[in-house]
């Protein structure tokens, strides 16, 4: 039993441990007014000096309550509370013990109704918007998925209800699990999640296709967080997914380049979640999180530049096959190089001559002469089992139609294209048609792209050719575009007669048509200029002189013609002299030699091309009229150069970093994939080589132990046409793998994307502040 002495002497203060100062000032007015109760009601059962111990502690109590000194009052209040204890225990209740328990209570009711039933939470940002603004109050229901354990991740009673795409829930930030995230549900476990700037596909689990999420363009505009302010360059979209409907919005002045435009393909791990915020640009969400790894990039061991050196192509892209989900393991790295490599086979060429000078049926002959088969459009149809079927009817009814326009149609077949020549009914059109293989590979597949060039040039017969042709979508195309001079630049004509009139018959008539620097050629310039008057080089006698063999005469019962093409001055002339003013081909060749004088200075100044046949040159005869050409000379030209990403000209790249089974059992596994597999010491000791996977390239495997990995190479056959580029490329890779520094990231960044189910806290559901929208659902 305390004496009343010892239960006088003050304790020691506590060195650390102590209470809130707003508890031990509660504590205090509660003992001191509990003390002068018990003192009041009970003194008389109380031994004299602990009566008055009890007297003077609670004095004290006040004493140093009044004088706000905590720290000696909280020491007086144990005293207090030590000496109503022993002396008046019958009397009373430990007012700091209620209290604690009290609190105790209060505070595991709040943990309960907390991890279990509802729990408010305060929108930090904006990623939400605009279902939820900055600032917003909301109440988390916890109770929907199942109840949380406090301080864990079990979930009991899951199968109560789960969680549905299109949910908004509230969960501990995998990156950081200290801060709390609100994010809406796009994809469950198993799901594959697609999206392509402002689309978003969803793959479920076991489907084969994906499923473009439904979106309805709104015409309501963006607002900022007041919601007073118009955001610029916004648009609000409802997007539904399972028949969930919400609002979402995008930013649509993004730069692509910025990495603002979203594109990826993730596959949701079991037991996880894939979110987004519906403010889909400024969220960070599932798309954006990364973490901090130690990673390998296969591309350390064999860049573009060690390619360029050691193959033949130049132009590479690198994907990595995997998706992002796969990608999880910062020790492997996957990586595929394809070239762009020219592909003839995907080339497509279009000419044009709009209502020739020398005449539509004369080019024709000059391009199809001694060449091709001539057909009709319709049997480039006949007999095609894929434009007959019935599927495909509304095809064969629409070929048939723009068919009908086709006057004549000359096609040859050849190793790498097909070139097609055709004269249109509608207007004096000649076109050349050259398509690669790989795109016109039938008959029926030539009468296609010929009728989707009649079409478009029926729709506007002024525009370019580069205007109607269009590549391939299997291929990506350069353009080379012969671009439409000014006529005055390329053509002249003048006609003479002794009146100036149009004379009677072609025997009255002089006229020069000539050319400088044509860009369908002066070889085909000579070759029409013939056919225009119904010969040919083979018809025609050759005109050897000063000038050079290529010139050709041709008569009739009219006229004398006269044809030259100088192919290193790159002009071209037809002269036709009627029997009027040339009564023989000695008086023709008379003129022409005055013709031909004029070429060189022609050659040299584009401008003096009206000078080769002057008035001066023809007496008694002026010069008539000229009907008007068009302004742009009549042809042009677009190449359409293919260039594809064909796996057969590729190189793929696997490199494991401290593989779990040891590298020489890595190795032995590999060995045991690779197609007729065997030692190669000559890239490294005990590397392995054998065929590509396919059966056509090169495949190599080897360990590195210096830097503890192994690698793994497959080289095409187009990329690596001989064991020997394989070797070299793989000697280089074996050469980088010994400084980790090419290939290994110490603090690399990598996805990760997804939300564990056990960070999931609950299901937003109503917003409680501001009181504008109070107690609305959250969509």
């Amino acid at each position: 039993m305390t004496t009343p002495q010892q239960a006088q002497e003050p304790r020691p203060a506590k060195p650390e441990g102590r209470r809130s100062t707003g508890s031990v000032k509660a504590a205090a007015g509660m003992l001191v007014k509990e003390a002068n109760r018990i003192l009041k009601k009970y003194a008389g059962r109380i031994a004299p000096e602990p009566a008055q111990a009890i007297r003077d502690s609670a004095d004290a109590l006040a004493r140093f309550r009044e004088a706000k000194q905590w720290d000696r009052a909280e020491d007086e209040a144990e005293r207090l509370d030590e000496l109503l204890h022993q002396h008046a225990s019958f009397a009373r209740k430990s007012p700091l013990r209620e209290t604690i328990e009290n609190v105790g209570v209060a505070v595991l009711v709040a943990l309960g109704l907390r991890s279990c039933l509802y729990e408010p939470f305060k929108i930090p940002s904006g990623s939400m918007m605009p279902t939820l603004v900055a600032g917003d109050h909301i109440f988390v229901n916890k109770f929907i998925y199942g109840i949380q354990i406090p301080f864990t991740t079990t979930v009991v009673g899951e199968r109560w209800g789960h969680i549905a795409r299109g949910d908004v829930v509230v969960f501990r930030y995998p990156i950081d699990e200290s801060e709390d995230f609100i994010k809406r549900v796009i994809g469950l476990p198993g799901d594959t999640i697609r999206v392509d700037g402002n689309k978003v596909s969803i793959r479920r689990a076991g489907d084969a296709e994906f499923e473009e999420l439904k979106r309805t363009k709104l015409p309501e505009k963006c607002r900022d967080d007041s919601g007073t302010q118009q955001v610029p360059h916004c648009e609000l979209f409802e997007e539904t997914v399972d028949g969930h409907t919400y609002v979402v919005r995008y930013k649509t002045n993004l730069d692509p380049r910025a990495g603002a435009r979203r594109v990826g393909e993730w596959t949701v791990p079991e037991g996880h979640l894939l979110v987004m915020g519906d403010n889909r640009n400024e969220s960070h969400d599932s798309l954006a999180w990364t973490r901090q790894v130690e990673a390998v990039a296969a591309d350390g061991l064999l860049s573009v530049k060690d390619l360029r050196d050691l193959t033949d192509e130049k132009l590479f892209s690198l994907t990595r096959p995997d998706d992002v989900s796969a990608r999880g393991d910062a020790s492997f790295d996957h990586i595929l190089y394809i070239a762009d490599h020219a592909s003839d086979a995907h080339g497509l060429e279009l000419e044009i001559w709009r209502e020739p000078v020398l005449g539509g049926e004369a080019v024709y002959r000059a391009l199809t002469a001694g060449e091709g088969t001539e057909a009709s459009f319709a049997s480039l149809i006949e007999g095609d089992e894929r434009i007959g079927s019935k599927g495909n009817t509304k095809l064969r009814e629409r070929l048939q139609r723009i068919g009908g326009d086709v006057v004549t149609l000359t096609l040859k077949s050849g190793d790498v294209a097909q070139d097609v020549v055709f004269r249109l009914n509608a207007a004096d059109a000649v076109m050349r048609l050259r398509c690669g293989n790989a795109i016109c590979r039938s008959p029926g597949r030539v009468a296609e792209k010929v009728a989707e060039v009649v079409e478009r040039w029926n729709r506007d017969r002024s525009q370019d050719a580069r205007q109607i042709l269009d590549g391939d979508n299997t291929a990506r195309y350069s353009q080379h575009w012969t671009s439409r001079s000014a006529t005055a630049e390329t053509f002249i004509e003048r006609r003479y007669s002794k009146t100036g009139a149009e004379p009677a018959t072609p025997a009255g008539l002089v006229r020069l048509r000539a050319w400088r620097a044509p860009d369908e050629g002066v070889d085909l310039v000579r070759d029409a200029a013939l056919a225009s008057v119904g010969s040919s080089r083979t018809l025609a006698r050759q005109a050897v002189n000063e000038a050079g063999e290529d010139g050709w005469l041709v008569e009739d019962e009219h006229k004398f013609t006269y044809v030259r093409a100088d192919p290193k001055g790159q002009v071209a002339f037809s002269l036709e002299c009627g029997r009027q003013r040339c009564a023989s081909d000695r008086e023709l060749l008379a003129l022409v030699r005055s013709v031909e004088g004029h070429v060189p200075s022609v050659i040299k100044d584009r401008t003096r091309l009206p000078e080769l046949l002057p008035p001066g040159d023809i007496p008694g005869f002026k010069e008539m009229p000229i009907s008007p050409v068009a302004e742009r000379y009549e042809y042009d030209r677009i190449r359409l150069d293919a260039t594809v990403r064909d796996v057969a000209y590729s190189l793929g790249v696997w490199v494991w970093l401290r593989p779990t089974e040891g590298l020489a059992e890595k190795l032995a596994a590999l060995q045991a994939e690779i197609p007729n597999a065997r030692v190669d010491d000559s890239v490294a000791s005990g590397a392995i080589v054998g065929d590509a996977a396919s059966g056509n390239g090169t495949q190599y495997a080897f360990a590195v132990p210096a830097t503890e990995v192994v690698i793994r190479m497959q080289c095409s056959a187009g990329l690596c046409p001989t064991p020997e580029v394989a070797r070299e490329l793989a000697k280089r890779a074996y050469q980088k793998a010994h400084d980790a520094s090419n290939f290994v990231d110490p603090a690399a960044e990598r996805p990760q994307p997804y939300v564990p189910r056990g960070n999931v806290k609950g299901r937003a559901e109503r917003i409680w502040l501001p009181l504008s929208r109070f107690w609305l659902p959250i969509r």
